[in-house]
């Protein structure tokens, strides 16, 4: 037996997975070795003193720690602030969108027609489109990878209808009130254009949400995207040689 094999043997014996068939000649070696005799008894003596000192009280550090975290950076205050704005538009038009359905189906407007649709028909496609800026901005909130689409869409119709809704107000074709219906698109485009900034400025790499595959570079040491880290710390040619003394699997 080796004093690498006897010093290993000695470590698992203080820790009571010593083998029943390695005791005698543990013994026999360090009979003859008085560098494995010595460190044997450091090593009793380590461990008996870490198993019987005394625990020192510690103070209590959870409120220092607590205010030495900072808290959530203004990026993420901000994108958190206006996703939860645009689920309120969204709600706010698929209110909008019901209203309409709601008034189209109480009213009668069967006899009057323009472009070979009457005004319920009409009625309906508002509602239509009302509808779908609802799920538009809802799922914009959820996924905000998905604003720079939603930009283009709601910036051209927010466009066209302030332009054309101007002309029909100065020629009394339109009321005040019928307007303001129109503030949440207006108020929509704004926050998706805010989180298109703040979403444009987010760290490199980041994923949007849970489960999906981690982009290249963000891990360094994985091969492709989605691999798992392969490459740990790298070891000299000198630790190869060393063995855990443990004789057991962690439970």
């Amino acid at each position: 037996m080796t004093c690498a094999d006897c010093r290993e043997a000695l470590s698992a014996r203080l820790d009571d997975e010593g083998l029943p068939e390695e005791q005698a000649e543990v013994d026999a070696h360090l009979a003859g070795c008085p560098d494995c005799r010595r460190y044997g008894e450091r090593a009793a003596q380590v461990t008996r003193l870490a198993r019987t000192s005394l625990v020192e009280p510690v103070p209590d550090l959870v409120a220092a720690v607590r205010h030495a975290v900072p808290g959530p950076p203004a990026r993420v205050r901000w994108e958190t602030a206006l996703r939860v704005l645009l689920a309120g538009i969204g709600v706010g038009q698929l209110g909008l969108a019901t209203s309409d359905v709601l008034a189209a189906a109480g009213g009668h407007h069967g006899g009057d027609a323009m472009s070979g649709a009457s005004l319920t028909h009409f009625s309906h496609e508002s509602s239509a489109w009302n509808l779908a800026l609802a799920v538009g901005f809802l799922c914009v909130a959820a996924r905000p990878t998905r604003t720079r689409g939603m930009v283009p869409l709601v910036g051209a119709f927010v466009g066209v209808l302030t332009a054309l809704s101007a002309v029909d107000l100065v020629l009394h074709r339109v009321e005040g009130s019928r307007l303001l219906s129109h503030a949440l698109v207006v108020v929509g485009l704004f926050a998706l254009l805010g989180l298109a900034r703040v979403v444009a400025h987010r760290p490199t790499g980041a994923p949007d949400v849970l489960g999906e595959p981690v982009p290249a570079g963000l891990l360094g040491g994985a091969d492709r995207v989605g691999d798992v880290v392969r490459h740990g710390p790298s070891r000299s040619d000198g630790d190869q040689d060393l063995k855990p003394s443990a004789r057991r699997h962690a439970a």
